[in-house]
């Protein structure tokens, strides 16, 4: 039940556009709640949103960094794309690499 509830949680802070509790959530241990509040970042946007992401490009975990990538390309700020193609350069993750490039895509540049 208590995945339910954080999962609720995420669908809550992305309705209200409550960066900070995505960022919150987005810092627990279950895989599947990180991943869906790293994923709402991107629809929520905002500076802290940003600030939060980009440190999760660096991620010990692939899927959150690239979910990290995608986000940020959501959000499309163009200060993103120097910390996505920093961390692009060692990433070793076909995923994550594939998810960095389509997010660097879909950033303009500034």
């Amino acid at each position: 039940m208590l995945f339910g509830n954080k999962m609720k949680q995420v669908e809550s802070a992305v309705a209200h556009k409550k960066a900070e509790k995505l960022i919150a959530l987005a810092q627990g241990k279950d895989s599947e709640v990180v991943l869906s509040a790293v994923q709402g970042l991107g629809k929520v946007g905002g500076e802290n949103a940003v600030n939060f992401l980009v440190t999760q490009l660096r991620s010990i975990n692939p899927k959150t960094r690239a979910a990290a990538a995608l986000s940020l390309g959501e959000i499309g700020d163009p200060h993103a794309k120097a910390h996505i193609s920093g961390v692009l350069k060692f990433e070793k993750d076909a995923e994550t690499v594939k998810a960095m490039h389509e997010a660097l895509g879909k950033i303009r540049d500034y």
